[in-house]
């Protein structure tokens, strides 16, 4: 091989191995979806391989119930499903499927967490927001 060739050569393989190290970084959304946020008095978290979205209250150290509120709502409706759910600091945590989204949704996760239950005046909620792709 003459030293022009083996010079190509060694370009064309610099160049295969940058595209192949770029490619990753091109990669859609779809490849890293699944989450867990840390609200006040509990956690939610979405596992896209299984489509779950999660919610978990935990009380701990505090007066009132931990109840966590959870709407989940696409940015294009006509792409998913409007979903809303709670859960109370009972043992487990409460799910809901996106598995009837279209792949790669664009939602909005509101979370609202209990910080000071009160019938007469109001209760306080944490709100927390999280954007997300199914």
């Amino acid at each position: 091989m003459t030293t022009r060739i083996m010079a190509r050569a060694a370009k064309a393989g610099v160049a295969v191995v940058a595209a192949a190290a770029t490619l990753p970084l091109m990669a859609g959304p779809a490849l890293a979806n699944s989450f867990t946020t840390y609200v006040y008095q509990g956690k939610v978290s979405y596992n896209d391989g299984e489509d779950r979205f999660c919610a978990r209250a935990d009380e701990v150290n505090i007066n009132d119930r931990a109840v966590i509120e959870v709407t989940l709502t696409p940015y294009n409706t006509s792409r998913g499903p409007t979903i809303s759910f709670s859960d109370v600091d009972y043992s487990g945590a409460t799910c809901r499927s996106l598995a009837t989204a279209y792949e790669d949704t664009y939602y909005k996760a509101v979370i609202k967490s209990l910080t000071h239950f009160d019938r007469v005046n109001g209760s306080t909620y944490q709100t927390t927001v999280v954007n997300f792709y199914s």
